[in-house]
C-alpha cells in the first residue's frame, strides 16, 4: 500500500510538471517550406528559360497586357502606383524587416537575441535580393519602352527587382510575425497580407510601365522560392541542434529544480584543540 502511494504521488508530481495547454504547431514546417521550394523553384526556372530563350523578342502576353494598362492609366491610378511601388525599395524594406524581426523574436528583454532574429531575417532577405539582381544582369531582358514609363527605374528587366523584394519583405514579415500568434484566422490574416502586399508592388511596377507582366511573375517566383528554400534550411538546422540538445546524457545536465552547490571558499585548516567541542570536554 505505502508503495503504491508512492508511486501515486510520483505520478501526480510528474503530471503536474506536464503543460496544461500544448505547444503551438509550428507556421511552417521543414517538409512545407522544401515543397513549396521546389515547385516555385521549378516554375522560376522554366519561366526564366522561356524569357532569355526569345531574346529581346517580347512575347503577346506582356504586349497584350502592356497595352490594356496604358490605355486605362490615369493621373489618379499612376499616383497610387507611385506611392505603392516604394514598397519594393531595398533601402525602405530591409531596415523595417530588420527592426520587425527583433520586435516579433520570442527573446523577452534578451536583446542580443532579438538583435540576432532581425539579422537572420535581413541576411535571408538580402541574400535572396542579391541572387535576383545576378540573374537580373545574367538574363538582360529589356524594358518598355520609356515613353512608356511613368516612374523611375534601372538595369534590365527579368526578374523584377521591387517584385522580389517585396516577396521576401511581405513573406519574412508574415513567418515571424504569424509565430506571436494562436493558430487560425489569426496567422491566416498575416499571409493573407502578406499575399496583398507583394501583389500591390508588382501591380505597381506594370500600371507604370516600367516592367513586362512576367517580370513581376518572375520576381515572385523567385522570392517565394528563395523565402521556402531558406525556411526550411533554417527549421531543418534548428530541429537537429534540438535534437542533439536532447540526446546529452542526463549526468551532465542539472535540473532546474536542484541549485548549484554553493564554492567553499578556502582557509586555514582547523586544529583539533580550537574546536569548541574540543575546549569542552574535561
Amino acid at each position: 500500500m505505502a508503495g503504491s502511494a508512492a508511486d501515486s504521488a510520483g505520478e501526480s508530481a510528474v503530471a503536474a510538471d506536464r503543460p496544461l495547454i500544448a505547444p503551438a504547431p509550428p507556421v511552417l514546417s521543414p517538409a512545407a517550406g522544401a515543397v513549396i521550394w521546389a515547385a516555385a523553384g521549378l516554375t522560376f526556372a522554366m519561366l526564366t528559360i522561356w524569357v532569355a530563350g526569345r531574346g529581346s523578342a517580347v512575347p503577346g502576353v506582356d504586349e497584350h497586357l502592356h497595352s490594356w494598362v496604358l490605355s486605362r492609366r490615369s493621373p489618379g491610378s499612376v499616383t497610387i502606383a507611385r506611392a505603392v511601388t516604394w514598397g519594393g525599395v531595398t533601402w525602405v524594406a530591409l531596415p523595417a524587416l530588420a527592426a520587425i524581426g527583433a520586435l516579433a523574436a520570442k527573446g523577452g528583454r534578451d536583446i542580443k537575441r532579438r538583435l540576432g532574429s532581425g539579422l537572420l531575417l535581413l541576411c535571408v532577405v538580402g541574400t535572396g535580393v542579391y541572387g535576383g539582381l545576378r540573374i537580373n544582369a545574367l538574363v538582360g531582358r529589356p524594358r518598355p519602352p520609356a515613353a512608356d514609363w511613368a516612374g523611375a527605374a534601372g538595369g534590365s528587366a527579368f526578374p523584377s527587382g521591387h517584385a522580389t523584394v517585396a516577396t521576401l519583405f511581405a513573406a519574412s514579415c508574415a513567418w515571424a510575425l504569424a509565430a506571436r500568434v494562436r493558430p487560425g484566422w489569426p496567422r491566416r490574416g498575416f499571409w493573407a497580407g502578406a499575399v496583398v502586399y507583394a501583389a500591390a508592388v508588382g501591380w505597381s511596377r506594370v500600371w507604370l510601365g516600367v516592367h513586362w507582366p512576367t517580370d513581376v511573375v518572375g520576381g515572385w517566383l523567385w522570392g517565394l522560392a528563395w523565402f521556402a528554400g531558406s525556411i526550411a534550411v533554417i527549421l531543418t538546422l534548428r530541429r537537429r541542434s534540438a535534437s542533439r540538445r536532447a540526446a546529452r546524457p542526463e549526468a551532465l545536465i542539472r535540473p532546474a529544480s536542484e541549485p548549484a552547490a554553493e564554492a567553499v571558499p578556502p582557509g586555514p585548516p582547523v586544529r583539533v584543540e580550537d574546536h569548541p567541542v574540543k575546549r569542552s570536554c574535561p
